[in-house]
């Protein structure tokens, strides 16, 4: 696999295109090649030509797997581990696609939101597109759309980046503005902040628990979020979910009972503006697969 992926890279003499894995087994690639549950070799190489990695379901974000989780069902948690890798330093941004292989009523469940300069599609650049995908400026979703910008400095006009960025921020203080659209057909009930892939418990917000932040009409949720005193370099990832709904018959039976749920694609935030961003190396509570 990590020859074919090479040569699907450098097609057409190494041409800008995005490349994309599909239904990766995330730990079978970094260090278990023959899914022993040994650590080894793995197909490492592969992660050096991919733009992009298939991490669906989205909804997976808010329910890691057990510590003890067998080699075989590590594959079910590909976004847990699309955090891990985060954690080691491949930046390699998340894609959930529409899995439309076929035109009928239930395809198109997933989406992905890219960064556009231009709402009008005749004027939309190929090459923008694929940019925005390699430098992972996207959401992903089932249906809600997700907005995340990363404010820096709280006194006068702070420093504004996107999903994707770099965050210089020096010390400073950092707050999110968060903003999530629905239509009237499906709602989200929870916004939570996972920060290096950890839930941040006292950035979990919910419609029970704060009612005054969401509303009843088209933007559902709309905030500007403070983040606590940051420690180490830190991927900010926001996640918005519907839990207990679902998106309903719009979707089609077969996929009308997954819940409305957005992810966000990580902003890297360097604390001292040091040596560029440090991954933390925090496997989460689930041992990585790396060999001594």
């Amino acid at each position: 696999p990590v020859k074919q992926i090479e040569r699907l890279a450098l097609w057409d003499n190494s041409a800008d295109k995005v490349v994309q894995s599909n239904h990766p087994n995330i730990p079978q690639m970094l260090g278990d090649r023959d899914l022993d549950g040994k650590p080894d070799e793995g197909f490492r190489g592969m992660f050096g030509w991919m733009d992009v990695i298939e991490v669906h379901p989205p909804h997976g974000i808010f329910t890691p797997p057990p510590a003890d989780v067998a080699p075989e069902d590590k594959r079910k948690y590909p976004i847990f581990f699309w955090m891990q890798l985060l954690n080691l330093g491949y930046r390699i941004p998340g894609v959930v696609n529409t899995d439309a292989h076929y035109n009928f009523h239930g395809s198109g469940w997933y989406r992905n939101y890219l960064h556009s300069s231009t709402d009008v599609p005749a004027e939309i650049s190929i090459a923008e597109m694929i940019e925005s995908a390699e430098h992972g400026r996207m959401i992903m979703t089932t249906g809600p759309f997700l907005e995340v910008q990363a404010l820096v400095g709280r006194d006068g006009e702070p420093s504004s980046y996107g999903i994707g960025d770099d965050v210089p921020a020096k010390a400073a203080p950092v707050s999110l503005r968060v903003r999530v659209q629905c239509p009237n057909w499906f709602d989200v009930n929870r916004v939570q902040v996972f920060a290096n892939g950890r839930p941040v418990e006292q950035l979990n917000f919910t419609r029970k628990s704060h009612p005054t932040m969401f509303s009843d009409r088209t933007v559902r949720f709309e905030s500007v979020i403070d983040l606590p005193p940051l420690k180490e370099d830190t991927h900010v990832i926001v996640a918005a979910i519907g839990e207990g709904l679902k998106l309903g018959p719009v979707m089609g039976p077969e996929r009308s009972e997954l819940p409305p749920v957005a992810v966000s694609n990580p902003i890297f935030i360097d604390v001292d503006d040091e040596n560029g961003f440090q991954p933390n190396g925090d496997d989460l509570g689930v041992p990585f697969m790396l060999a001594e």
